[in-house]
């Protein structure tokens, strides 16, 4: 379940610059080994009628209780409108075995790249 992301390719930073990917910084060890703190992520943002992240994807979502918190966390199998988050480092994790599901309106995308460049501005995770 724990699918490496591909490294951020010349079409993920020309869709960065289009506007059609937003960078966030994973803070803290939550997503060890997957994602090191202070790694850079390329997220497309999710839009009105996309369909539900399916199990093994990493998604950056607001945490349910926290509305200016932000989180990234590997999606498990999950119902309908509810995402059942986990960290890949379940001592470290504060998910959903902690704070429960999430509503699918708390997602605000999916990650598709990694992007080691420190050059770029970020929202923090």
């Amino acid at each position: 379940m724990n699918t490496p992301l591909p490294a951020a390719s010349l079409k993920d930073l020309l869709l960065f610059f289009m506007g059609r990917r937003k960078l966030f910084q994973v803070e803290g060890d939550s997503m060890l080994p997957s994602l090191q703190p202070k790694q850079r992520l390329l997220v497309k943002l999710r839009r009105q009628g996309d369909q539900s992240p399916t199990p093994g994807t990493v998604v950056v979502c607001r945490h349910p209780n926290e509305i200016n918190l932000v989180i990234t966390k590997r999606v498990w199998p999950s119902n309908d409108g509810w995402l059942e988050l986990r960290g890949d480092n379940p001592e470290a994790s504060t998910d959903s075995r902690h704070f429960g599901q999430v509503p699918l309106d708390r997602l605000i995308g999916e990650v598709t790249a990694v992007i080691s460049s420190t050059d770029l501005p970020s929202d923090r995770t």
